[in-house]
């Protein structure tokens, strides 16, 4: 296809599927923001035509049917508003600051705030604030932001980053995917990525300087493979990988509706749910109820913590919405200052800090709330309480304790409400190591592998130089898993797994072959998730954990699972 010698790179997958096409180089020139007479009016009108134009753009998408793009654009134009950058504007010009030194102070003091959130999708929020920030400055310096929407030839996009209002404008007819130096596979960007089916690789150093605009690129967003100026062998290999990726989706449909087992171990799968549009996509894809209804979405965005009525509300619906359990997590938004109305004080390693269930007895009122509004949901539904960022038998029977509390209050005033399948998030190792002794505590174990393997493997997520260190089917990490599927079995309790290595064919054959009862993963995984389990061969499930478990790295697990017969 090419004359020029191919370039192989690599990247983070974000988004599968593979995109084949000329490359259209996106680097943004500098912007340099003036000097103003009334810096603090300047800035009020920037950051209100900011809003205006992101709040014309979700609308374009919800009209559009990009619900997930509209979401993220409806979140960032409220947050050009939010008094929280507008105080931090002011304080730092109250400093003396000229406006642009003002705006990078607010952008990096809020940018650590919401990166140190126990969430890798609420972390990764991060990324608004930089994308506001940087569309403020362009809004004074009076320099265009590029329109990535007038696209007319099908193109792989290749940038040092692109914000989610550049992804939300992408046309997949004309955008084949795209490449990116910045950026992780729970980005914003990613997420729109996977809603809108292009492929997607992000973390790719060195992209930008390698690609020249219209140089031929072939990309995997299901293994991070990049070939720049591929010759016709590669694009015949990437042909064939199109084909196979198309008839796996093929296959996945016939599952939907369906339920699944590893030989005589039914697995069930549910969904990722943050957001009433996500449980509509769940409902959609047929999903066997939801496994981790993350309810962080419901207290960013706003000046106070959501009411008892609202949550209600809303836990009521995702309910109603499945026969099958839906676990609601309550609010896990630990870090420095992560909204507003909570007054946490600043931590010099925030992901080691108060965080998750910590968090509760200094914010008591908001958690009693949420109990509340939970309680009352699970009253003629299949409602289950999950608590996050437990570390100790103690803080259990603390939490549970507390729970009890509020139920005989909610007696006491007569309220209609139901005690739930009170359950934790296993991500911290001290619970993995003495599982036997935390189950008698809980009615579930949901392992969160996104944290189990930073705290595993000591490398911070947010990272992208420590990719190479976030694998969670390393050994090491599976160890704790199947020592935590051990204890449930043996206390007769349910274990599932949450994390993204729930979504990875790989991870979900060995997590069910260890005996993992549900896999919960993003909506438009779940039947794919189903065709990886039937696809499993029952007869050698046990030889292929006691494989993986016996690895001496990553990849040495992940070669075993992939092929449990050739390590017997």
């Amino acid at each position: 296809m090419s004359e020029s010698p191919e370039i192989r790179l690599g990247g983070s997958p974000a988004s599968a599927g593979i995109a084949v096409g000329p490359a259209i180089v996106i680097d943004p020139q500098a912007v340099v923001v003036p000097d103003l007479a009334d810096p603090a009016a300047a800035f009020a009108t920037a950051s209100a035509a900011v809003s205006e134009q992101l709040g014309a753009m979700c609308e374009t998408a919800r009209t559009s049917g990009r619900s997930e793009a509209a979401d993220v654009l409806e979140a960032q134009a409220l947050m050009a508003q939010d008094p929280m950058l507008a105080d931090a504007v002011a304080a730092a010009l109250d400093t003396g600051a000229g406006l642009d030194a003002a705006l990078q102070q607010a952008r990096q003091q809020i940018e650590e705030l919401f990166a140190a959130i126990d969430d890798p999708y609420i972390a990764a929020r991060a990324q608004d604030v930089v994308e506001v920030t940087n569309r403020i400055r362009h809004q004074l310096a009076g320099v265009d932001v590029p329109d990535l929407g007038q696209i007319d030839v099908p193109s792989v996009l290749v940038a040092r980053e692109l914000t989610a209002a550049d992804t939300a404008a992408l046309d997949s007819e004309t955008v084949l995917g795209f490449v990116t130096e910045a950026g992780g596979p729970t980005s914003h960007v990613a997420i729109i990525a996977r809603s809108l089916g292009v492929a997607a690789v992000v973390g790719a150093a060195g992209i930008v300087e390698r690609t020249q605009a219209g140089d031929p690129i072939a990309i995997d967003g299901a293994t991070g493979d990049i070939v720049v100026c591929p010759t016709d062998a590669t694009v015949d290999d990437f042909a064939s990988r199109r084909e196979a990726f198309e008839a796996a989706v093929a296959a996945a449909d016939r599952f939907r509706g369906i339920s699944v087992a590893l030989g005589e171990h039914p697995v069930q799968v549910p969904a990722n749910v943050g957001s009433r549009d996500d449980v509509e996509r769940a409902v959609a894809a047929a999903s066997e109820g939801i496994g981790l209804l993350r309810t962080e979405f419901l207290f960013l965005d706003r000046s106070d913590a959501p009411g008892e009525e609202e949550q209600f509300d809303f836990y009521s619906f995702a309910g109603s919405s499945f026969s099958d359990p839906v676990v609601i997590r309550t609010f896990d938004i630990g870090g420095d200052k992560p909204a507003p109305y909570l007054n946490i004080a600043e931590e010099e390693n925030p992901f080691l800090g108060v965080r998750g269930a910590r968090l509760y007895s200094q914010f008591p009122e908001v958690f009693e709330t949420q109990v509340r509004a939970i309680l009352r949901a699970a009253v003629d539904t299949q409602v289950w309480l999950m608590l996050p960022m437990v570390s100790t038998v103690t803080e259990i029977r603390a939490l549970r304790d507390r729970i009890t509390e509020i139920s005989a209050g909610l007696t006491a005033r007569g309220t209609r409400h139901d005690m739930p399948p009170i359950g934790i998030m296993v991500e911290v190792p001290s619970v993995a190591l003495v599982a036997d002794a935390v189950a008698p505590h809980v009615d579930f174990f949901s392992i969160g592998t996104n944290d189990l393997t930073q705290y595993v493997m000591a490398a911070d997520r947010t990272n992208t130089g420590l990719d190479d260190l976030q694998d969670p089917l390393h050994p090491a990490v599976l160890a704790l898993c199947e020592r935590t599927v051990a204890a449930a079995k043996r206390h007769g309790i349910s274990v599932s797994v949450c994390g993204l290595a729930a979504a990875d064919p790989l991870g979900a054959a060995v997590f069910a072959a260890m005996g993992v009862d549900k896999l919960s993963v993003s909506p438009r995984t779940v039947n794919i998730v189903k065709a990886a389990i039937a696809a499993t061969d029952a007869w050698t499930a046990e030889v292929m954990v006691r494989a993986a478990l016996a690895a001496a790295t990553a990849d040495e697990a992940r070669s075993v699972i992939a092929d449990p017969a050739g390590s017997s």
